[in-house]
C-alpha cells in the first residue's frame, strides 16, 4: 500500500490500542499512537536503497524489510526509539501495539498485486494474494468513518468494529479473486499463469493470462469477460535481450518481478531493450514500470530504471540515454584529436 494509507492505518491502530486499559489510563496512550504510526511505515525504510539507484530499490523493496524475521525487530526498534521520551511506560504494551502495526503493514502488502518476500530466508519467492488494490478506497473510508466516531464512542471499540469490517472485506475479495481465477481457467485451459489485478471496484477486475506464445489482458465483471489486448511473445531469444539481463539495473528490475517482458527497438544511433512490468497497465496499454538498456552503434551501454508515469516521460528517458551515448562519444573523439 502507499505511504498515506500506512499512516492512516497507523493512526487506526493507535485508536484501537485505547481498548487496552494499560494504554488508555496513562501517557502510554500518546506513545502508542506515535509507535503505531512509525511501526506502520517502518518496513518501508527500505526506500533508503533509492540512494543507491532505482535498480537497487526495485531489488530490495519489500524484501528482507518485509520478511517474517524482520517484523519483531522493527517492533523492538520502534519501541526502543520512543520509550526514552515518555515516563511511566510499559515497554511491553508499547512494543505489542507497535509490533501489531508492523504486522498489519506487511499483511496488507501481501494482499496486493506487488506482494512481498515475506518467506525470507526460507524462500526469496514473491508472495501476493492479489485481493486489494495498492490504494484501497474502502479501507481508507472505514478509517475515516472511525475517526469521525471517536468523539462520540470509545476509540478502541470503534476501531475493533472497523478492523472487523476490513477483515471481512479482504476475506471476501480474496475468495472472489480465487473464484475468478477458477472461472478464467475454464476459458483459458492452456494458461501457464493467471494473474489477478484488483481494482477499487469490488466486481470489476483486470487480469493477465500467460500462454505459451502470448499474454492476454482483459477485464472481468460479474456479467462480462472482455479481452482487450494481446501481446505476442516474439524475439525472446534476441542477443540484445540476453545481453540486457547481465546489466545490473536490468537484473535488479527483473529480480523484483516475474511478469517482466522485453521489447526491442532500433534508434538512430543504437538499439533499445525495454523491459516492462506487465502487472501495471495504464490506459492505451502503457506500462509505466521500465528497465531500459541502450546499446549504441559503437558498443556503449547505458541503462535506466524507473516508473515513468506517462508516454512523454518514457520518450524523454529514451532521448536521455541516446544523448548520453552521443555525449560520451563526442568526448572520446575530442580526446583522440587532442592527443594525435
Amino acid at each position: 500500500m502507499d505511504t498515506t494509507s500506512h499512516v492512516v492505518i497507523g493512526l487506526g491502530i493507535g485508536a484501537l490500542a485505547q481498548i487496552d486499559p494499560v494504554v488508555s489510563s496513562s501517557s502510554l496512550s500518546y506513545a502508542v499512537v506515535i509507535g503505531a504510526v512509525i511501526g506502520s511505515n517502518a518496513p518501508d525504510a527500505d526506500c533508503m536503497f533509492r540512494l543507491k539507484g532505482r535498480g537497487s530499490y526495485f531489488r530490495n523493496h519489500r524484501g528482507w524489510s518485509h520478511s517474517i524475521p524482520a517484523l519483531p525487530l522493527w517492533g523492538l526498534a520502534v519501541s526502543a526509539l520512543i520509550y526514552p521520551f515518555f515516563s511511566d511506560l510499559s515497554f511491553l504494551h508499547l512494543f505489542m501495539w507497535s509490533f501489531l502495526a508492523v504486522i498489519l503493514h506487511v499483511v496488507l502488502d501481501l494482499f496486493n498485486v506487488y506482494g512481498t518476500q515475506a518467506a525470507r530466508p526460507l524462500s526469496s519467492k514473491w508472495i501476493s494474494c492479489d485481493a486489494i488494490p495498492l490504494v484501497d478506497p474502502f479501507i481508507l473510508l472505514m478509517h475515516f468513518i472511525g475517526f469521525i466516531c471517536i468523539p462520540f464512542f470509545n476509540p478502541g471499540v470503534v476501531f475493533l468494529f472497523v478492523y472487523l469490517v476490513i477483515f471481512i472485506h479482504i476475506l471476501f475479495r480474496t475468495i472472489y479473486a480465487a473464484q475468478i481465477k477458477k472461472h478464467l481457467r475454464k476459458y483459458y485451459p492452456a494458461a501457464r499463469m493467471i494473474k489477478m489485478i484488483p481494482r477499487s471496484e469490488l466486481f470489476k477486475w483486470d487480469f493477465l493470462v500467460e500462454t505459451h506464445d502470448r499474454f492476454l489482458f482483459g477485464i472481468y465483471t460479474a456479467t462480462e469477460l472482455k479481452l482487450d489486448h494481446i501481446l505476442p511473445k516474439t524475439n525472446l531469444q534476441d542477443i540484445l535481450i540476453e545481453k540486457s539481463k547481465k546489466e545490473k539495473n536490468v537484473a535488479d528490475f527483473l529480480y523484483s518481478t516475474e511478469f517482466a517482458f522485453p521489447f526491442v527497438k532500433d534508434g538512430k544511433h543504437g538499439s533499445y531493450v525495454m523491459w516492462r512490468d506487465l502487472r501495471f497497465r495504464m490506459n492505451k496499454n502503457y506500462f509505466p514500470y521500465h528497465a531500459i538498456m541502450y546499446l549504441s552503434n559503437d558498443g556503449q551501454i547505458f541503462t535506466y530504471t524507473d516508473k515513468l508515469y506517462s508516454f512523454k516521460k518514457y520518450k524523454a528517458a529514451l532521448r536521455m540515454l541516446e544523448s548520453k551515448a552521443l555525449h560520451k562519444e563526442t568526448k572520446v573523439n575530442k580526446s583522440y584529436l587532442q592527443t594525435s
